[in-house]
């Protein structure tokens, strides 16, 4: 009887090391696509500004997220765009000082 337990998966440290290596082929399954390299294009004297740059943006009011791409040149003034609006909303003076006439 000990023997046919230990054969089998039914003994709880066979099945405890059988799961152990389920769990292990699942982790190498999932992680193998992500390891894979994916060879550089081939540079026909694009540049990198002619790049295309694909990115997931999360909507309002949806959980699902929307897929943007534009090329690299177009998220860099994107990017510049937005800090300069920044950059005067920063440099807007905060309390504005009334004279005695009131407020111009």
């Amino acid at each position: 009887m000990q023997r046919l337990l230990a054969a089998t998966s039914l003994n709880p440290v066979n099945g405890e090391m059988n799961m152990r290596k389920l769990k292990l082929l699942v982790v190498f399954a999932i992680s193998a696509p992500a390891l894979s390299v994916v060879p550089a294009a081939a540079d026909n004297g694009s540049q990198d500004g002619d790049r295309m740059i694909c990115k997931y943006r999360q909507q309002t009011g949806t959980r699902f997220k929307t897929k943007i791409c534009k090329t690299a040149a177009q998220w860099e003034a994107m990017a510049e765009e937005h800090r300069n609006a920044l950059k005067q909303i920063v440099d807007l003076p905060q309390i504005k000082v009334c004279g005695p006439n009131g407020c111009d």
